[in-house]
């Protein structure tokens, strides 16, 4: 084999051993917590030598981060391309719901790695929860961006904010009641919010019809 094609071939190894760790671990600390897993059971259950999991991660912390990020992207993505199915204004804002009903309804489901990573690392200067709270930073910038199509600026980051008190709140009674439709008893109550802001709104101010 060429020098080049082998060089090639053990990058990809190497990345592929990499993304073995990460899923690994996001599968055994979604389901058991980040400080109750330990490396050594990441790594027998990974089947990736202890030298490997250091060679990309240094420390227990830098692979949680690393979950956390790849947790982050693909959960965006997933969630915007659901919404992005939608056109009505309130019925994006619908999509963010029925997207959490969805992954509340999932076989694996065991609540949001961003709260229980930072209800495990509660310094709010540790990366770790700085990396939780970035999150749920990029959830409201989307409520807020959805609900911008409907209010003006300042009524739609009001609003961006309670509806994600209302959807962190649903994920919590998801988990720990088993019980998925808690996303769209959330809903209804963000109903309420908007038909409220919607009564409020000065004349002319262009608004989303509250009954989806």
């Amino acid at each position: 084999m060429p020098i080049t094609q082998k060089t090639e071939a053990d990058k990809r190894h190497k990345r592929h051993k990499r993304q073995v760790l990460i899923d690994t671990a996001t599968s055994l600390f979604s389901q058991n917590g980040y400080r109750a897993v330990g490396i050594d059971r990441i790594i027998a259950e990974s089947g990736v030598a202890k030298m490997t999991l250091y060679n990309h991660f240094p420390s227990k912390s830098e692979l949680v981060l690393e979950v956390l990020r790849q947790r982050e992207e693909s959960a965006a993505v997933s969630l915007r391309e659901f919404v992005d199915r939608y056109v009505v204004p309130l019925e994006r804002l619908k999509a963010i719901f029925l997207w959490h009903e969805a992954w509340f309804s999932e076989q694996t489901f065991c609540g949001c790695m961003f709260i229980n990573a930072a209800s495990e690392f509660p310094d709010r200067t540790d990366a770790i929860h700085c990396a939780s709270a970035s999150q749920k930073r990029q959830v409201t910038a989307l409520l807020g961006t959805l609900l911008g199509e409907m209010f003006a600026h300042d009524v739609a980051a009001r609003l961006a904010e309670q509806f994600l008190i209302l959807i962190d709140g649903a994920t919590v009674t998801a988990q720990i009641s088993g019980r998925p439709d808690s996303a769209m008893l959330a809903w209804d109550i963000a109903r309420q919010l908007i038909a409220g802001a919607t009564a409020q709104a000065p004349v002319g101010t262009p608004t989303g019809d509250a009954t989806a």
